[in-house]
């Protein structure tokens, strides 16, 4: 693998944002493109990752432009982002997905993963001429429908591919950390303070996810994002692609549409909105080749992840909203969101 990038990895303590960065590829290794030895000028961007940092990052005589993404300083996000094995998961979602070659996603040029996972580097494409926009305003119609759409083609692409297990750091039926809901849920109702009908809801959580973690992993499985939301979309006039794949998991593809659906909608979605979202996303699906998934078997699905999306603000909520000012009112409106879509289809 690229043994070659030198950025102080394992031992960096940076006081300042760094100027410059080598990377050397290892020719043996076949699944990134290759980059001969050369400098890199690194600006920081304006994005600031809860579980990372990017840079951009040019060289004299190429005309192209990179973002250069690596571990966060932050000692308790990089504990979060160890506990995650963020990087282990991104490098390999990108390589995955390299025969798509850019179409979905950012192309992955090298890149390398340490410290278990909670740190890294990856030298990615940089999304031009395209549109990020943000979680807290969430996304039109329009908008959610051509996501969904471009979701599913990745989804139909690795539909039971025996390529997932095989793909070394990616876990399977790893749905953020819903498997620690129970552990969580004290914690969190000290801090959403919820009404007593919103308390029910999450409570009933502790019996409800295990029995759908359960019945996941008998389900049809395929590269899911697992972190779906507007500030991981890039739109394009006629492409829509995903970034940040650092929760990205073997698993069910309801969990995506659930995410994405439940938590970028600008407006909460009515029962019939969910209904015509999933609609798409299954027409998709078996448009592009899958087979033996019949409707009422996906919605039962996107049912059970709509309930384990419940789970996020559980175990993120309070954390999350030390983070920043902006990570608070994430957690609210991730809260809130969730909780909506969650009684809209399941009629709790």
């Amino acid at each position: 693998m690229a043994a070659g990038l030198t950025y102080g990895l394992h031992s960096r303590r940076w006081t300042r944002p760094p100027h410059h960065f080598s990377t050397r590829q290892d020719p043996s290794d076949p699944q990134e493109s290759p980059l001969k030895t050369t400098r890199f000028l690194l600006r920081p961007t304006t994005n600031l990752g809860f579980l990372s940092q990017t840079f951009r990052a040019t060289r004299l005589g190429d005309s192209k432009k990179y973002i250069l993404k690596v571990g966060t300083e932050v000692p308790q996000r990089r504990k979060w982002a160890k506990e995650l094995h963020v990087f282990e998961r991104e490098l390999a979602a990108y390589r995955l997905l390299a025969p798509l070659q850019g179409k979905c996603s950012p192309r992955l040029f090298c890149g390398v993963s340490a410290n278990q996972g909670s740190d890294g580097l990856l030298l990615l494409q940089e999304i031009r001429n395209a549109r990020n926009l943000d979680q807290l305003h969430g996304l039109s119609s329009t908008e959610l429908t051509s996501a969904i759409r471009a979701i599913a083609h990745i989804h139909a692409y690795f539909w039971n591919s025996p390529k997932l297990k095989k793909a070394k750091g990616l876990p399977h039926h790893h749905y953020m950390r819903a498997h620690e809901v129970r552990r969580n849920l004290p914690a969190f109702l000290r801090w959403a303070k919820p009404s007593p009908r919103n308390r029910t809801l999450f409570i009933k959580l502790t019996s409800q996810v295990p029995s759908i973690l359960a019945r996941f992993k008998k389900r049809p499985f395929t590269l899911v994002h697992g972190d779906l939301r507007s500030d991981n979309v890039f739109f394009g006039e006629r492409s829509v692609r995903f970034i940040d794949w650092g929760l990205s998991l073997a698993g069910n593809a309801t969990f995506d549409l659930a995410r994405f659906a439940g938590g970028s909608a600008r407006k909460p979605l009515s029962l019939s909105q969910h209904v015509d979202l999933f609609s798409l996303w299954h027409r998709e699906l078996l448009r592009r080749g899958v087979r033996n998934y019949p409707t009422h078997e996906a919605w039962s699905d996107y049912r059970d992840a709509l309930l384990l999306t419940l789970t996020i603000p559980v175990t993120n909520g309070p954390t999350l909203a030390k983070f920043s000012h902006r990570g608070h009112k994430m957690a609210k409106v991730m809260k809130d969101r969730f909780i909506f879509a969650a009684r809209v289809v399941n009629h709790e």
